[in-house]
């Protein structure tokens, strides 16, 4: 599956072989792969982006959620769902 495959921006996929498809499948997934493996970071199921390794983070940052979680643990902020948020924003939906 090591083939060259040259295709022009506008050509019709109905114009590229079996091979040619299958080539290019894999270039773009091993693109999409390669760049998912060099970010320092991923973005989970509820939209919040989470660092591989907390020592990325630059200290003052950590700083920063060390004082909101133990805020949070004491109760001294008020936590809201974030469909609230959204609506109150006039972006989430009214169930």
């Amino acid at each position: 599956m090591n083939e060259n495959v040259t295709l022009l921006p506008d050509q019709p996929v109905a114009q590229l072989t079996v091979s040619q498809l299958k080539a290019l499948i894999a270039a773009a997934v091993q693109d999409a792969v390669r760049q998912e493996f060099h970010r320092d970071y991923y973005v989970n199921e509820q939209g919040i982006k989470v660092l591989y390794a907390a020592e990325e983070a630059a200290p003052a940052y950590l700083a920063e959620l060390q004082q909101d979680y133990e805020a949070i643990q004491k109760k001294e902020v008020e936590l809201v769902p974030g469909a609230q948020v959204l609506r109150e924003l006039g972006l989430g939906s009214d169930e």
